[in-house]
């Protein structure tokens, strides 16, 4: 039999099997207890191996590189809610920084780095959540070594007021593309699924320093998510720009692209590595929109290939076609050593 918890008793306190009573504010308050979810998803796990693996390095360490950590915490020492100092060893130093670096891919630090200036906040104009984009626009980038993090929330109801607890990264350490950072692809990729119109959605984000590990202080934000019409009507001017979030991946032959279109200008910009596909020498990419190219427009780039252990360089022609209301590119190849997979790059004109 289960001792229950009594309305009897004052100020009672204490779990019996699921239940759990709390006395707030002089009032017995019952709950049921929450369980942590046992499943570890791979991007958890990976994390985990990866702290363990930095924990298990700072034991290697001499007394002398753990000193220098040690002061190097002294400058990573936060305010908290009260007004202290909050306490930060060396080994925390230690696993925040290794841990920064490897986000971007950076190699494991023994040494403690040089503590010169912060890193600055992030300079931006502003954040757009839509139906089909999550862009943060105008950010000035101050040093090419810095990396954005960007951590954000599924989409929530509008009356929660504090969903930072819920924002995971998205973008791990990226660079902004011409003053902008789309993170749609990455967002649908990590998340699952795009945010719904009128959902709130938490934003984080902040530079690192990828050489060194030090991050700046982090912008917190909310957005509501509107339709497309919405954000133009609010100021936002959609780039005439095409990434991995607005192709259909089913039908195209590419693993990473970013097409900008020009505008007033017959030209654009390809940055894409095409995989090819059966036994032709080309690749295709379907758009999720019409655009007012025919087949009569063509392109030439010089591209670059590793696929068969060795860099060639080859030319690429690309041209425009309509299928079912939407706008396919197909990438051809036309001289060099074709193989898989090419990365096509750099600005190209337009021809008929």
């Amino acid at each position: 039999m289960i001792a229950k918890p009594s309305i009897a008793f004052n100020d009672f306190a204490g779990t019996a099997k699921e239940v759990t009573a709390r006395n707030v504010n002089g009032r017995n308050v019952l709950s049921v207890r929450a369980k942590q979810s046992k499943v570890v998803t791979p991007s958890q796990a990976l994390s985990r191996n990866q702290l363990s693996k930095v924990s298990r390095a700072y034991k290697q360490l001499s007394d002398s590189q753990m000193a220098a950590w040690a002061a190097l915490a002294e400058h990573f020492k936060g305010i908290s809610t009260f007004g202290l100092a909050a306490e930060m060893t060396a080994l925390n130093a230690f696993v925040r920084i290794n841990e920064n670096r490897s986000m971007v891919g950076m190699s494991l630090l023994s040494d403690a780095p040089e503590y010169k200036s912060d890193v600055p906040e992030v300079d931006y104009d502003e954040v757009w959540v839509t139906q089909r984009r999550t862009v943060i626009t105008g950010i000035v980038s101050q040093n090419p070594n810095y990396r954005l993090i960007v951590k954000m929330s599924t989409g929530l109801s509008v009356g929660i007021s504090n969903g930072w607890s819920k924002t995971v990264i998205v973008m791990p350490g990226g660079i902004d593309d011409w003053g902008d950072a789309n993170v749609t692809y990455l967002y649908n990729k990590i998340i699952g699924f795009a945010p719904k119109v009128g959902d709130k959605v938490f934003i984080e984000f902040w530079w690192m320093d990828r050489t060194t590990g030090f991050t700046g202080e982090a912008m917190r934000l909310t957005r509501i998510c509107l339709t497309d019409h919405e954000a133009e009507e609010q100021g936002y001017v959609a780039r005439n720009n095409y990434t991995m979030a607005d192709i259909d991946t089913t039908k195209s032959h590419v693993s990473e692209l970013n097409i900008d279109f020009g505008t007033g200008v017959n030209a654009i910009a390809v940055d894409a590595k095409i995989l090819g596909h059966s036994n032709v020498a080309s690749s295709e990419v379907v758009l999720d929109k019409k655009l007012n190219y025919t087949w009569q427009n063509y392109f030439f780039m010089l591209d670059r290939s590793a696929g068969n252990g060795k860099v060639n360089a080859q030319s690429i022609q690309g041209q425009f076609g309509t299928e079912d209301g939407n706008t396919s590119m197909t990438f051809a190849h036309r001289g060099g050593c074709y193989a898989k997979p090419t990365e096509i790059f750099g600005p190209a004109l337009l021809y008929k």
